[in-house]
């Protein structure tokens, strides 16, 4: 099952606040791991893309489960490398994909839960889903992990992450609720 995923509001400058979470933004593609019919991945446009990641496939994620994040590749020093990732990501020949996956796997980070046990929670504030994330994310997944927030601390983690070249960071208040962009579309 596909749900149309939030989308991100651009803003020019960092703040601390500790109504915030602050988290870094990743640069990947956008993705949805869904467990509501068997494992399905969608990309934000709907589109099934469960083959082009068959390392990713997990019996840990609980069934009824629908999680927002990105996958991306890291580079060498363990950066996110956006390249790469659309390289693998144009990988479609069913005999390609298994070795691709071994040789150049991606890794799943998420973000957000939308859908817990098959009930939606879009509705439950964030600090509410991130706890539903800590419960539903095992530790020991290698290519499935959970993007860390810290309260507040904008304006640093900016720095930090200005100072090591990345992409950015994303500020999401507290108590927001989980804005789905269209309805519901099964597939």
């Amino acid at each position: 099952m596909f749900i149309s995923p939030m989308l991100l509001h651009k803003a020019n400058t960092p703040f601390d606040d500790n109504e915030w979470l602050s988290e870094l933004k990743l640069d990947g593609i956008s993705f949805l791991y869904s467990t509501m019919d068997g494992v399905k991945f969608y990309n934000r446009h709907g589109n099934d893309v469960t083959n082009c990641f068959p390392e990713l496939i997990t019996s840990e994620i609980p069934k009824g489960t629908i999680l927002d994040g990105e996958i991306l590749i890291e580079d060498e020093e363990g950066k996110p490398d956006f390249e790469e990732l659309m390289s693998r990501f144009q990988v479609s020949s069913p005999r390609r994909i298994p070795t691709i996956s071994r040789i150049n796997p991606v890794t799943f980070c998420a973000f957000d839960v939308v859908y817990y046990k098959g009930k939606k929670v879009s509705h439950l504030p964030l600090s509410d889903r991130k706890e539903i994330l800590d419960e539903i994310l095992p530790t020991d997944l290698p290519l499935i992990t959970k993007v860390p927030s810290i309260k507040g601390n904008g304006k640093a983690l900016f720095d930090l992450v200005k100072q090591q070249n990345l992409e950015g960071i994303v500020l999401k208040k507290k108590d927001s609720r989980y804005e789905l962009g269209n309805d519901l579309i099964n597939g």
